[in-house]
């Protein structure tokens, strides 16, 4: 039998792209119903992304919108926005990712909600929080993978960098707006009532570099491309072979010496250049090239 521990559970979606939709599916997923509110026009902005399309849906939003109920409304029409409190009324979650004020405006900010609902856990997920000077501020993946520092440290060497080629940000965002949420939903058990979780992609895309954030703060290093290589870390990047590419991880001393065994070279274990990780590192360039001779 498959775990659903929100079984039960009412969610009301009001989000567009990947990261809101993301974060309902991932809470369908765990067995709650939920229900996505879309424009009747055009509905999810997801809806138009690509191709791919399959069987005339968007590959994207079929990826992040399963399991889910949907149900067209517009929210600037009297009758529809009430179709929306009403729901939000019997909802355990709601969750909207509407442009920054929108959804205060419009008569659908969390003080309004939770007014009629003590008991709703209310969720935005946004571009960079509801505090702070960029509160205001819309954004995407690509924007936040930028703000954050991410696409500067991704790429090849010498370079000026590259987005992800998945839209980490978005979906890492979906990932913590879920944890926040059902954690909000076990501390309603506590107290009876819900609560407010907020989520940003720009906190999201800081978390994804955070070691990179602590090594600045400690030495003063700033990231720069590196390709497939772990800069923390050697050897730990792709290598040519005669039959194709391979990506070698040796994580640690044990794994190293592995290596060294597999591809015919056990003397470069014992080597003092090499013995340690922090050696690896240093001497990365004579380990590439070492290991590079008997990879070809």
């Amino acid at each position: 039998m498959p775990l659903l521990p929100l079984a039960g559970m009412r969610v009301l979606d009001v989000t567009t792209s990947i990261a809101g939709p993301f974060c309902a599916e991932i809470l369908s997923g765990l067995g709650a119903d939920v229900v996505k509110v879309e424009r009747p026009d055009t509905g999810d902005d997801g809806r138009a992304w690509g191709p791919p399309f399959w069987a005339g849906e968007s590959a994207m939003f079929l990826s992040v919108n399963a399991g889910k109920r949907s149900l067209a409304v517009t929210l600037r029409d009297e009758r529809g926005l009430e179709v929306v409190l009403r729901l939000a009324e019997q909802a355990d979650v709601f969750l909207q990712s509407l442009r920054p004020g929108l959804a205060e405006r419009v008569g659908l900010g969390p003080e309004v909600l939770r007014a009629r609902n003590p008991r709703l856990v209310y969720c935005s997920v946004g571009a960079y929080g509801r505090a702070g000077p960029l509160a205001d501020e819309p954004g995407y993946d690509a924007l936040m993978q930028a703000a954050g520092g991410l696409i500067s440290m991704t790429g090849e060497p010498g370079t000026a960098g590259a987005r992800v080629g998945s839209s980490l940000i978005d979906l890492g965002t979906g990932v913590w707006g879920a944890l926040g949420i059902v954690a909000a939903l076990l501390e309603r058990e506590r107290t009876g009532a819900g609560t407010v979780v907020d989520v940003s992609l720009y906190e999201t895309a800081l978390s994804a570099i955070g070691y990179h954030l602590v090594g600045f703060l400690a030495d003063g290093t700033v990231p720069s491309p590196q390709g497939t290589v772990f800069p923390m870390v050697a050897p730990y990047q792709v290598f040519p072979t005669r039959d194709g590419d391979l990506m070698v991880a040796a994580g640690n001393d044990r794994l190293f010496r592995a290596l060294c065994a597999a591809v015919g070279a056990p003397e470069l274990a014992s080597d003092p250049r090499f013995r340690t990780n922090p050696d690896r590192v240093r001497n990365r360039a004579e380990l590439v090239s070492l290991v590079s001779e008997r990879l070809l």
